[in-house]
C-alpha cells in the first residue's frame, strides 16, 4: 500500500487535513487515516510553525567594539531544531523514513513554503520524496476536497520558499552589519551614549520609519501660502465656473479679473451615462486599513482575527495580496447568498449573479483569490466579538458584488470669456445601486440645460485660497497607500513591521486618531543614516528589492544573483559610512 506524509504547520491545520480525507485515528504524533481519495495511507503530522530556524554565526556581534571588522558575510548558513519543537520535528523524520513520498501541506505562501523546506533540508533523503504540494484557500471540507483534487507539482511552488529564503537572508545581512555599525558609528560620534540601546537597521522597517520622519519634517516646515483663482458665476442659475489658473499675488489676479467680460459663451457640452461597479473584495492590506480606519484595530490584531476564522473553516486564507476570486468561488458564493444575508442580518439585491471581471479573473488568481466567506456559514452567537464584526464586514462587502451598478450622468460644461477657458461639472443619479447599502458616496449637481453658442450673463469673482499641509500618516493611510506604493514587506509581514518600528522606540501611534509620529529616537537615526547616505531610509531602494524578490518567486532570477547584489550594497554603503562618518 503507497504510503504518504502529509506535512501540515500547525496541529489544527493537520487535524482538518485528516477529516477531509476519511476517518482519521489519532497518534501521539498526529493522524493516521487512509485515503480513498489518494488511494493511500497517510500519516499527517503538523510543525508547530517554525520548527527550524536560522543561527547566528558570530553570537557576539553586538559587542564589537570596532566598525574595523564590517561588513562580515558568512560563507554559508546553519539551520537549528529549535529546542521546544524536537518533539514535533523527530516526529516528522521518523514519518519520512517509512513514507513512500511526501505532499507538503504548509500555509499556501512563501512562508509555508519554506517552513517546510527548512524543516525538510534537516532531514536526510526527504527532498527526494516530496511529491506533492498541497495549496488549500479554505480549510473547508469542499475546499480540501477541491485542493486534494488539484495538487500541485513541488516545482511550482518551490521558488516561494527560495525566494522567503531570499528574503530571510538578505533581511538579516542587512541588519547584523548595518545594525551594529550605525550603532558604533553613532556612539563613535557621541550621538548616543556609549552604552545606550543599539540602532537597528532593516531592509523594510527603516523606510517605514523614514516615511514617517520626512512626513513629520513636511507638516512642521510647511509654510502656508496664500492664491487666487478666478471664477465666473451665473447668478441665474447658481453655477460657478473655474478656471485652472493660480495666481500668487491679489495684483495679478486683479488685474487678470479685469480682462474679462460679464457675458459668456457656453462652447462645449459634453454629458455621458456612466456606472460604477461595488467596491472591490477585500485583500488583507484593505481590511487591516478599513479595520484601523472604523474601528482603531492595529493591523496584527485584524490579521489574527481572520486567520482565527480561517482555521474555522469561515473565511478564506488571510495571507492575501489579491482583490480577486476565480469561477470556482464565485460558484458556490451565488448558491449561498441567501445564508451570507441571513447570518449578517443584511438584505441587498443581487441581480449581478453571473461572474464580472472586476470580481472574477481565473487566470489573475496565481497564489491566493480575496478573502470572502466559505460555504461554511457561522452561527455568529459561538463567533467572539471582534470575528464577528470582522465576519460581517468580509461578508457585506462579498455580497456587495452581486448588487447592481451605480448608475449616474455626469456632465462637462465650458465657457469662453474673452480667449479664457472656464470649466464646471456636474452629475446626476440615475440608479444608486449598491450605494444604497452604503453612507452616501456621491454628490449631486444637477446643471440647467446650457446649450451650446448660448451667451449668459456671469458675475466675476476672485476667489482667495491657502496651499494646505501634507496629511499626517496614519496607520491606515500607510497600510491602503503608502506601503503598497513602494512595496514595503507582504501583505503577511507588513502588520509585524508596524508593531516592530514601535515597540523598537521609532514611533509612536496616536491611538484615537491612528496618526503616526517620530520620536526623536527615531529622528536621530533617519537623520544619521541620510548623513552616511545609506540607501534604507529611501522607501524607493527597498521596493525595488521588493520587485527582485517577486522575480524569484516567479523563477525570473536566482536567489544567489540577488544575495550576491545585496551583499554589494551593504559593503559600498559601509565603505562610503566610513569615509563620510
Amino acid at each position: 500500500m503507497k504510503t504518504i506524509l502529509l506535512l501540515a504547520e500547525k496541529p489544527d491545520q493537520a487535524k482538518k487535513y485528516a477529516n477531509a480525507l476519511g476517518k482519521p485515528k489519532k497518534t501521539d504524533t498526529g493522524w493516521d487515516v487512509y485515503s480513498d481519495q489518494l488511494s493511500a495511507q497517510v500519516l499527517v503530522r503538523p510543525a508547530v510553525g517554525h520548527l527550524v530556524e536560522r543561527s547566528n554565526p558570530w553570537t557576539n556581534f553586538e559587542n564589537w567594539e570596532s566598525v574595523d571588522r564590517l561588513p562580515m558575510f558568512p560563507d554559508h548558513f546553519e539551520f537549528e531544531i529549535k529546542k521546544n519543537t524536537k518533539k514535533n520535528f523527530n516526529a516528522i523524520k521518523n514519518a519520512v523514513k517509512t513514507v513512500d513520498s511526501i505532499m507538503i501541506g504548509t500555509d499556501p505562501d512563501r512562508e509555508g513554503e519554506a517552513i517546510a523546506y527548512y524543516i525538510l533540508n534537516k532531514i536526510p533523503g526527504s527532498l527526494k520524496k516530496v511529491s506533492y504540494r498541497l495549496w488549500a484557500n479554505s480549510l473547508t471540507q469542499k475546499g480540501l476536497d477541491m485542493a486534494f483534487r488539484n495538487l500541485r507539482r513541488p516545482e511550482e511552488t518551490v521558488n516561494y520558499y527560495h525566494e522567503a529564503e531570499a528574503r530571510g537572508e538578505a533581511d538579516w545581512l542587512v541588519g547584523f552589519n548595518l545594525s551594529p555599525f550605525t550603532t558604533l558609528m553613532m556612539r563613535d560620534h557621541e550621538l548616543i551614549p556609549e552604552k545606550s540601546k543599539g540602532m537597528t537597521v532593516g531592509r523594510v522597517q527603516t523606510p517605514i520609519v523614514s516615511l514617517i520622519v520626512k512626513n513629520n519634517e513636511e507638516i512642521e516646515n510647511f509654510v502656508s501660502k496664500p492664491f487666487w483663482q478666478l471664477r465666473l458665476f451665473d447668478q441665474t442659475n447658481q453655477v460657478a465656473f473655474s478656471h485652472e489658473a493660480k495666481f500668487e499675488t491679489e495684483a495679478e489676479a486683479v488685474k487678470a479679473l479685469e480682462l474679462l467680460s460679464d457675458r459668456a459663451t457656453i462652447t462645449q457640452v459634453s454629458s455621458e451615462k456612466k456606472s460604477k461597479t461595488a467596491p472591490k473584495l477585500y485583500n488583507l492590506t484593505d481590511i487591516q486599513a478599513e479595520m484601523s480606519k472604523l474601528y482603531k484595530f492595529d493591523a496584527d490584531r485584524t490579521k489574527s482575527i481572520i486567520q482565527s476564522l480561517y482555521q474555522k473553516g469561515y473565511m478564506s486564507y488571510p495571507r492575501t495580496n489579491s482583490n480577486l476570486i476565480t469561477t470556482n468561488e464565485f460558484d458556490y458564493l451565488v448558491e449561498h447568498i441567501d445564508d451570507y444575508q441571513a447570518a449578517i442580518g443584511k438584505i441587498i439585491e443581487t441581480p449581478n449573479r453571473s461572474p464580472r471581471k472586476s470580481f472574477v479573473n481565473d487566470k489573475k488568481v496565481v497564489e491566493h483569490y480575496a478573502i470572502i466567506p466559505t460555504e461554511i456559514i457561522p452561527d455568529m452567537e459561538e463567533l467572539e466579538k471582534e470575528e464577528r464584526l470582522i465576519y460581517q464586514m468580509v461578508t457585506f462587502r462579498t455580497l456587495l458584488m452581486f448588487a447592481p451598478d451605480y448608475e449616474y450622468t455626469s456632465t462637462s460644461i465650458t465657457l469662453d470669456n474673452n480667449g479664457q477657458e472656464f470649466k464646471t461639472t456636474g452629475s446626476v443619479t440615475l440608479s444608486k445601486g449598491w450605494q444604497v447599502y452604503l453612507p452616501s458616496q456621491s454628490k449631486e449637481q444637477v446643471l440647467p440645460p446650457y446649450q451650446e453658442g448660448q451667451e449668459i450673463a456671469v458675475e466675476r469673482q476672485l476667489k482667495e485660497d491657502a496651499t494646505k499641509p501634507p496629511q499626517r500618516i496614519t496607520e491606515n493611510s500607510l497600510l491602503k497607500k503608502w506601503l503598497p506604493k513602494y512595496s514595503l514587506g507582504t501583505p503577511a509581514t507588513r502588520d509585524a513591521m508596524i508593531k516592530s518600528v514601535q515597540d523598537k522606540g521609532y514611533i509612536t501611534k496616536d491611538k484615537k486618531s491612528g496618526q503616526l509620529f517620530p520620536t526623536e529616537r527615531g529622528i536621530l537615526l533617519i537623520h544619521y543614516l541620510d548623513k552616511l547616505n545609506i540607501a534604507y531610509t529611501n522607501p524607493e531602494t527597498t521596493g525595488k528589492w521588493e520587485t527582485a524578490l517577486a522575480k524569484i518567486g516567479e523563477g525570473k532570477m536566482k536567489k544567489e544573483d540577488f544575495v550576491a547584489k545585496v551583499r554589494l550594497a551593504i559593503t559600498k554603503q559601509i565603505e562610503r559610512g566610513k569615509e563620510i562618518g
